[in-house]
């Protein structure tokens, strides 16, 4: 009994570090935290519905969805990291994992083939010194295989915004989860220095995208 009164202790402390390491940014968050729409499409049933109307199809099918989730994303943020996906995309706000998963989602519902892939470091083509942890998607259709990313409004199917400087390894729920959580304290020692130097916001955590 001891050593179970022990273990929660432990998963509680655990948590409440996970949530204080939280507090700037989720306070930063609560006039931007809410469902959003886009050309009326606020859920992932909804922007299935509405690849599905397009009528198109192949490459083109998957550009469109790519298109909407990269709009609908209106915010890159890594403030709201508990959301699941699937929330994320409802509220228009994210990061890699979670807008690029999300299209895997509608991307699997529309019967395409995907794999959900990261490197621990790649180099953003537009701003070479920056580099950074990336998840993105690979598409099957019928024997090619192209990178898809929803994070920037000019991807397109087999055209990507960065280059792996580290090597690509497929992803799964158990990876992706602690990549997540490992993003907790990072994330908020980032907020918090910035909050206790008086620098305001530290600008990546939370941006508007172009649109």
């Amino acid at each position: 009994m001891m050593k179970h009164h022990r273990s929660f202790a432990l998963l509680t402390a655990f948590v409440a570090a996970g949530l204080a390491w939280l507090i700037p940014g989720t306070l930063k968050l609560r006039p931007y935290y809410r469902r959003t729409d886009f050309d009326g499409v606020t859920t992932l049933d909804d922007a299935v519905q509405a690849c599905q109307l397009t009528g198109l199809q192949g490459w083109a099918r998957v550009a469109y969805a790519q298109q909407l989730v990269a709009r609908k994303f209106a915010y890159y943020s890594t403030r709201n990291l508990w959301d699941t996906p699937a929330r994320a995309f409802e509220y228009g706000m994210g990061y890699c994992t979670q807008y690029n998963l999300a299209l895997k989602q509608i991307l699997d519902r529309l019967g395409l083939d995907t794999e959900a892939v990261f490197a621990l470091k790649v180099r953003v083509l537009t701003n070479p010194d920056w580099t950074m942890g990336h998840t993105w998607l690979r598409v099957n259709l019928n024997g090619e295989v192209r990178e898809v990313c929803a994070g920037h409004l000019d991807n397109v199917p087999g055209q990507v915004h960065f280059e792996p400087l580290t090597p690509v390894h497929r992803g799964n729920t158990a990876i992706f989860l602690l990549m997540n959580l490992g993003m907790v304290p990072f994330c908020g020692f980032v907020e918090w220095r910035a909050l206790l130097n008086g620098q305001g916001d530290p600008g990546w955590t939370f941006q508007q995208k172009p649109s």
